[in-house]
């Protein structure tokens, strides 16, 4: 009787025992973190036991997978029947879906031992899957991501094609070069239960250029720059630096506060990361203080080489706004100055012609200071008055100019067109008198003297001489000139002359100074070449040419 209830007992421990395994709610020891396991839907899954000690003593012990759905952990059958089941430590998912993803647990008891041990897998399913694999070594190995310690046939490809006589777990490629590059896959062959399935794993293979060390370079900030910030708000001070290219070993960015490094220092968090050739190393202050403000804080990058260093203080915003007025003002004088200049540009070029004319003599042989044209035909009041009056008053009365102006200074006697190509060597201007024609409802005047044909020729195709535009009155257009002035006339405007203006007769005004401006910088009276030529001087004649 007594070996009945024995009997009972035992039965009922194990049944409890049983039950306690079977309850993936009961907690375990967590040796180590999560790994993840990528395959591809619609191959087979041969997953072993993380830990090798489990798959090695699992004939000693208990072993029991769960897979965590949706948060409720379920048991993972042992019937090999089953497309999802195990076999002691070993996974199997024959075939593998997209809804086979998610956290697998296996569960390890010991025999004899107290408690169990807990390892987690994550398992990914997907369409594809490949890693990356970045060498610049002569010699680089590829190690199938498929392949495990049973017995299975394997066959490596390279872009879909195969590889022969290799079969082994790890692929080596010696004297790599830029066309290995591309995608590698191994797939393993293996049999369950008479039935063959394959897991497949890919790798995709870059040839990386050689690396060049070089002398860091810090990219951003510059040396003994400024950062302004609010006192007491979080600031960011970042970092860039070049090391080289192709180089990621032995490359170092750090933070130094007043020559001290800033390491788990309480309110200042360092974070690095590299972009292709470029390392950044962020500084996040996450309260300025009073103490930061009076700081040097320094990026200091270094390699095997060489360090560098920058440097970088804080300033507070009141600081910046002070910065931003100064620099405001500035530009505004600046902006003021060179509008002065512009606006008084004449004003200050005649002023140094009166103070410095004495040290520049022009001996070129020229007579006239400016050959005065203009159209001939039909001339009305305004027109003579300006030219015969207004012009010689201002320009040779009161400046010393000396002037050809035709009909006035025309010889008696001399041939029309020899005087003109004459008297037109002998000036270093040409002044040309616009006029808005004779009065309404008759046709307009066409210049066809032959004094305007030389002095354009000599401005326009020889350019020999400056020509001074002067426009009297109001002009619609310049159609009634000849070709070669209207063209002219788009690119330089004319100056423009008003007989109402109250100052229409004073060198000083604003259109006379313009004028002057143009004219030689020393008068023709004052070179010494001008004492030596003989020039007769004849009273207005009445016969012009």
């Amino acid at each position: 009787m007594e070996a009945l209830w024995m009997i009972i007992i035992c039965s009922l421990a194990d049944l409890t025992e049983s039950s306690k395994h079977m309850d993936g709610t009961v907690p375990c020891a967590t040796p180590q973190v999560p790994e993840e396991v990528k395959a591809v839907e619609g191959e087979a899954l041969y997953w072993p036991c993380p830990n090798s000690d489990c798959s090695e003593e699992a004939e000693h012990s208990l072993i029991q997978w769960f897979k965590n759905s949706s948060g409720t952990i379920q048991p993972i059958t042992a019937d090999e029947r089953a497309r999802v089941h195990h076999h002691g430590p070993v996974l199997y998912i024959l075939p593998l879906t997209l809804n086979d993803s998610g956290l697998y647990i296996t569960r390890w008891w010991e025999k004899n031992k107290t408690g169990c041990d807990e390892f987690k897998t994550e398992l990914v399913v997907g369409e594809k899957f490949h890693t990356e694999l970045k060498e610049n070594s002569e010699t680089v190995p590829i190690t199938c991501p498929a392949y495990d310690n049973q017995t299975k046939s394997l066959t490596w490809y390279k872009d879909s094609h195969l590889i022969p006589n290799e079969s082994k777990k790890t692929l080596y490629l010696h004297n790599t070069q830029k066309k290995d590059e591309g995608m590698y896959t191994c797939v393993c062959t293996w049999e369950h239960h008479g039935r063959h399935y394959n897991t497949s794993g890919s790798i995709h293979l870059e040839i990386k250029d050689p690396g060049i060390s070089s002398i860091p370079k810090i990219l951003h900030p510059s040396n003994n720059s400024v950062k302004f910030i609010d006192l007491g708000s979080e600031v960011v001070l970042q970092c860039s630096v070049f090391f080289g290219i192709n180089i990621k070993q032995y490359c170092f960015v750090d933070w130094l506060r007043n020559n001290a490094e800033l390491i788990e220092e309480t309110g200042y968090t360092i974070h690095n990361w590299n972009e292709r050739d470029t390392f950044y190393s962020s500084l996040t202050i996450s309260k300025v203080s009073e103490a930061d403000l009076q700081s040097e804080f320094q990026c200091k990058a270094y390699n095997l080489n060489k360090w560098v260093n920058v440097i970088i203080t804080l300033k507070t915003t009141e600081s910046d706004l002070l910065l931003v007025v100064t620099y405001l003002c500035t530009f505004l004088i600046v902006l003021l100055a060179a509008g002065t200049i512009k606006w008084f540009a004449v004003d200050l070029a005649l002023l140094f012609r009166g103070l410095c004319f004495k040290l520049k003599k022009t001996e070129d042989g020229k007579v006239y200071d400016a050959y005065v044209i203009y159209q001939k035909d039909n001339v009305d009041e305004k027109t003579a008055n300006f030219i015969n009056r207004v012009l010689p008053a201002v320009l040779e009365n009161s400046c010393g100019f000396k002037l050809y102006i035709h009909c006035r200074d025309d010889l008696p006697g001399e041939d029309c067109m020899e005087q003109v190509e004459r008297v037109m060597k002998l000036c270093r201007r040409l002044i040309v008198v616009l006029t808005p024609g004779i009065s309404q409802g008759q046709q307009l005047p066409t210049p066809h003297g032959y004094d305007w044909q030389v002095g354009l020729y000599q401005v326009l195709v020889q350019q020999e001489m400056s020509m001074i535009l002067i426009q009297l009155g109001k002009m619609k257009d310049y159609s009634h000139l000849p070709l070669a002035l209207q063209h002219h006339l788009q690119k330089t405007p004319p100056l423009k002359w008003s007989e109402r203006s109250p100052h229409a007769t004073s060198a000083s005004s604003r259109f006379w100074k313009q004028v002057r401006y143009m004219m030689p910088a020393v008068p023709a009276l004052l070179c010494p070449n001008f004492c030596s030529a003989k020039i007769r001087s004849y009273e207005l004649s009445e016969t012009c040419c």
